[in-house]
């Protein structure tokens, strides 16, 4: 994949290019893969007392125990990703961000179950509408098609009624 992707950190967003030959949703869920190489890339403070503004580098390598969430926006990206058809409105709350968009239970699982069945780190949420929750530069009402969320950041989650 070499379209767009954006990182969001606790402290950081990160936009750039995917630098892996290896397919990314293949990547994403990998224990045996600890970093993510993204190739043109700028990075944001969020605080907007920061100092730092925004530095861009040929090269950037983020841990995946920091990434709250990779947004994708690029039209048929999603489409590499094999999800149920049933679409359930909800509403995650992390640290720093409120992430509203689709979850994906199959069958007639519970939303509230999701998280116990679902494996890898990274769970799927598309048509996504990001929001701060703190003072934040650059990300409020962020949109992507599909974002994988750290599911180590949900504090909880709820349908959207």
């Amino acid at each position: 994949m070499r379209s767009p992707i954006r990182v969001y950190t606790l402290s950081y967003l990160i936009s750039g290019r995917f630098a892996s030959s290896e397919a990314f949703l293949t990547w994403v869920n990998n224990p045996n893969k600890q970093t993510l190489d993204l190739t043109d890339a700028h990075i944001t403070a969020l605080d907007p007392q920061a100092k730092l503004g925004s530095v861009a580098q040929p090269m950037v390598t983020v841990p995946k125990g920091q990434i709250v969430a990779i947004g994708i926006t690029t039209p048929g990206e999603d489409a590499l990703l094999s999800l149920p058809s049933r679409a359930e409105l909800a509403v995650l709350y992390t640290p720093r961000y409120v992430i509203q968009g689709y979850l994906h239970p199959s069958g007639d699982m519970l939303l509230s179950n999701l998280l116990n069945v679902m494996g890898g780190a990274f769970i799927p949420v598309t048509h996504v509408q990001l929001h701060a929750l703190v003072p934040t530069r650059e990300v409020s009402g962020d949109t992507a098609r599909l974002m994988m969320v750290n599911r180590a950041f949900v504090d909880c989650y709820h349908p959207r009624l």
